[in-house]
């Protein structure tokens, strides 16, 4: 899995882990943040809004 944390639709960054993604996040100006979890199918990464998490938290 890919953590992929994003504001108004620009990455920030991705990460391996979600707390890793959310740590980096804690350290970022007020905002509201998304946080999508990508899976890797051989050599690309998909996200299905059905099988993949998604969530937005304001920091």
């Amino acid at each position: 899995m890919i953590y992929e944390l994003t504001i108004d639709g620009y990455t920030l960054g991705q990460f391996s882990t979600e707390a890793e993604a959310i740590r980096r996040a804690r350290y970022l100006p007020r905002g509201r943040y998304t946080l999508r979890e990508w899976a890797r199918d051989g050599e690309f990464s998909t996200f299905d809004p059905v099988v993949n998490r998604c969530y937005t938290f304001d920091n």
